[in-house]
């Protein structure tokens, strides 16, 4: 059984929807694995938790409003 791991800030359900559909769809379509036992986990985490390039995120997206 694949298992795909996403970590990302909170999405809506809709987004992760669509996010599952296209990882299982890519993964059988290199593979050939069958959709069925293809199985994506999402981990949200808070924006307070990320840091890129030493930055906080919260910081980041504060600043492109």
């Amino acid at each position: 059984m694949p298992i795909i791991t996403v970590e990302i800030t909170p999405q809506s359900y809709e987004k992760k929807t669509e996010i599952a559909k296209a990882f299982t769809e890519e993964l059988h379509r290199i593979t050939g694995i069958p959709r069925e036992p293809i199985t994506v986990l999402f981990h949200e985490l808070p924006v307070e938790n990320i840091s890129s390039g030493g930055t906080m995120l919260k910081e980041t997206r504060a600043g492109k409003k």
